[in-house]
């Protein structure tokens, strides 16, 4: 199943920026689209095949940024909202998606954080 992410909220301030499709994420769309990453059981990695590299994970609706003890909270994920930031004050709206997921943390953390 393909996940569409996009950047803003709102029907008139978000703008389709990528997308998820078995296991891989890409920046942009249709034929113009560039695979970046990847995603699988929860790990997000940069680029694809023998050359990824773990970035982040993600787990119950979290998104974590890099690996192991230095891994650090970075926003959520829920109902097809992408938030960054941590409590009620901090933490903000920054893109929605419509499909799985396990795909909206991954491109989050790859397509959203690079702009």
């Amino acid at each position: 199943m393909s996940t569409d992410i996009y950047k803003g909220i709102g029907w008139l301030n978000k703008t389709k920026i990528g997308l998820c499709d078995n296991g891989l994420i890409y920046s942009g769309y249709g034929w113009g689209r560039v695979c970046i990453g990847c995603y699988d059981n929860g790990a997000v990695y940069s680029g694809h095949g023998f050359g990824k590299i773990q970035v982040g994970s993600y787990q119950g609706g979290n998104v974590f940024r890099g690996t192991g003890w230095s891994k650090t909270f970075i926003g959520s994920y829920k109902n097809g909202s992408i938030y960054f930031g941590t409590g009620w004050f901090s933490k903000s709206q920054v893109g929605s998606y419509v499909g799985a997921d396990g795909g909206a943390a991954a491109a989050a953390l790859l397509l959203l954080l690079k702009e």
